[in-house]
């Protein structure tokens, strides 16, 4: 696995992100472990999936022609 370094961090966010970790039984590394793994940018497989999963769940819209498309831009 990778290492970072990260320096510089305010001392507050630092204290917050202790006492979450102290809240959730972990150490602060394991807690920014799962900060950065919860927000961590989606593949584009996931991003293909999230949207499926979307429209799937989502009524078709009916095509609009395109007098309505301009009769909507006025």
């Amino acid at each position: 696995m990778a290492q970072v370094l990260v320096r510089n961090i305010p001392e507050e966010t630092l204290n917050v992100y202790r006492e979450r970790a102290k809240r959730n039984g972990i150490s602060l590394e394991q807690e920014i472990r799962n900060l950065l793994e919860k927000n961590r940018p989606y593949t584009p497989e996931e991003r293909v999936a999230v949207s499926r999963y979307f429209r799937s769940r989502t009524k078709p819209s009916p095509a609009l022609t395109l007098d309505e498309i301009r009769e909507g831009s006025k």
